[in-house]
């Protein structure tokens, strides 16, 4: 297991390194021989001791409890073999990640990075290779995570970590849009999964190349696909995977337009995550459920469901916004600690400089004027670059990188903070939600540069007619949001009607393509929904749907 194990080289590391190999391939028999050893670790060396509990922090991750597998990770992550602390952090981040402990599982991400050199071992390098592409994978870094899924496939390491590295890579691949890659890919990782006899790693990719069946309409496809692996998912009983098949399985018989087995699979999943909806599997489920219902002209129920489906979508966008901060203070955190490091071994080798002056003071009085003002000027230049870094960091936390004005989490906070300071004043204040009509038809007919495209000509034309202390965001992927403080609601309407008609009028020939831009729109006002941001968007997308439902390009105002 480690570099120790030849200084302690006795049955008990014996037992130890087989019960590790142990631990993913027959959980049952893993845990009735850590028990046993347990019953005899007052024989164990403290290097043995550290393993077993190891082994113990793994077996309470895969029951599931993440406290008390938190808690007995902490003192090992500070054992001084090396090792022992790196699978200790690699197993933590999981953990953490569980917790929705996001800051926390970053900077242990950074540490395994920045250590993942220093160790040979290969079960350590398994776990963190895969570690670090996961996560990678979770705030979108796709190409990172594709370069260390290579590299773990190419390291060899067991059939099982393999395997896990070929599903990390596919679903890195389907995420990205990289279809081509991912159908080749995706075959080839389902080929090697089924033939080493890894069931969990083989469906979870199979639920990829459903939902890539389903994003290009073929539902009876992956209908036919998932319901040939159904039993075999079942038996594996890990609950993600059940429900992400069931969710899929809801939106292609949807797409089928059999409404009843649509909803009886969509159900499933909202009973069986009724604990979980930070997930965009209730999101998914929930926008099922909703068309069903509309479709089937139960108002009342579409309405509902479209509460739960708008609350999901929230609490996922907020889940992954504080996923992307967290990773961004984290990697900040880790740049300055750096620059400390440096700083301290340039104040280091001014002492040593000193030490010398004070021999040779007379001879070397020029050369310490000199290292002094380099000090200085490198200093300097740390500072200048820690500054711009921050500023960077601030940017990519708080606006939308393609059309640069804020995201969801800064957006809120900025319309938030401007709502409190119009209720304290008594100001009017109103809310503009709208997105654009058919938009997915763009991407699909025109191509994804088409769409943002249309996403940046329409951000543009808005902003044209907004006052200096609006509050524009971006809230959705075509879904956008304007706050106006101290505004009337005939005012606000008036401006969404000219955005509307402004977008309307864009002329699309500049993208390559010659299309028809249109938006519908929701407004509401504080004088009708109060000053609190969720309820104000809540009631103006309530509104934007009502004018979708009246044929789309339109204003509707919230009546209350």
């Amino acid at each position: 297991m480690l570099s120790p194990v030849n200084a302690f080289a006795t049955v008990w590391v014996d037992s130890l390194l087989h019960l590790d190999k142990l631990k993913s391939s027959d959980f049952n028999s893993f845990s009735i021989k850590l028990d046993e050893l347990i019953a005899e670790e007052n024989k164990l060396s403290d290097f043995e001791q550290d393993y077993l509990t190891l082994m113990k922090a793994y077996r309470e991750a895969y029951r599931g409890n993440t406290q008390s597998t938190l808690s007995i990770l902490t003192p090992l992550i500070e054992n001084s073999d090396l090792v022992i602390s790196f699978r200790a952090k690699a197993l933590a981040i999981n953990s953490l990640v569980v917790a929705r402990r996001y800051l926390d599982a970053f900077v242990y991400l950074e540490q395994l990075i920045t250590q993942l050199n220093k160790v040979s071992q290969p079960e350590a390098r398994e776990q963190g290779l895969r570690v670090i592409a996961l996560m990678y994978n979770l705030i979108g870094k796709y190409d990172f995570s594709l370069s260390f899924i290579e590299q773990l496939i190419d390291e060899s390491p067991s059939s099982n970590a393999v395997c896990a590295a070929h599903q990390l890579r596919a679903e890195a691949l389907y995420l990205s849009g990289r279809t081509d890659d991912f159908k080749l890919k995706s075959v080839e990782g389902l080929g090697y999964c089924t033939q080493h006899n890894e069931p969990l790693w083989a469906n979870i990719i199979v639920s990829l190349i459903a939902q890539n069946m389903m994003d290009e309409k073929d539902y009876q496809g992956a209908v036919s696909l998932l319901q040939s692996h159904n039993n075999q998912v079942e038996s594996t009983r890990y609950n993600s995977l059940i429900l992400k098949f069931n969710s899929i399985l809801a939106q292609s018989y949807y797409g089928l337009g059999d409404f009843s087995l649509a909803k009886e699979n969509a159900l499933k999943v909202i009973g069986a995550a009724k604990q979980d909806r930070v997930s965009l599997v209730a999101v998914e489920t929930f926008a099922v459920l909703h068309q069903i219902a509309k479709t089937e002209k139960n108002y009342q129920q579409a309405l509902e469901y479209h509460e739960h489906y708008m609350a999901a979508f929230t609490a996922y966008m907020d889940d992954k916004s504080a996923q992307q901060m967290a990773y961004h203070t984290a990697h900040s955190e880790i740049l300055a600690q750096n620059q400390k490091i440096s700083l301290l071994d340039k104040d280091n080798r001014l002492l040593q400089l000193e030490q010398e002056a004070l021999k040779h003071q007379a001879a070397f009085n020029k050369l310490m004027i000199a290292a002094l003002v380099a000090l200085v000027l490198g200093l300097a230049f740390l500072a200048y670059r820690s500054f711009i870094a921050r500023q960077r960091f601030k940017a990519l936390a708080e606006y939308d990188d393609l059309t640069a004005i804020s995201n969801r989490y800064h957006f809120s906070a900025s319309a938030k903070e401007a709502l409190t300071l119009c209720e304290k004043g008594q100001l009017p204040a109103a809310l503009i939600v709208f997105d654009l009509d058919h938009f997915k038809q763009i991407n699909d007919q025109y191509g994804h540069a088409a769409g943002d495209w249309a996403l940046r000509q329409t951000v543009d034309t808005c902003r044209n007619f907004m006052r200096n202390n609006d509050v524009f965001g971006r809230i959705g992927g075509e879904e956008f949001s304007i706050l106006l403080p101290g505004c009337q609601s005939d005012k606000a309407h008036l401006l969404a009607d000219i955005c509307r008609d402004a977008i309307y009028s864009i002329d699309t020939a500049a993208s390559g393509y010659e299309f028809k831009l249109s938006a519908s729109f929701g407004v509401t006002s504080a004088e009708i929904s109060g000053y609190h941001l969720t309820k104000l968007i809540e009631d103006a997308d309530t509104a934007m749907y009502q004018a979708k439902q009246l044929g789309r390009n339109r204003v509707h105002f919230f009546q209350g």
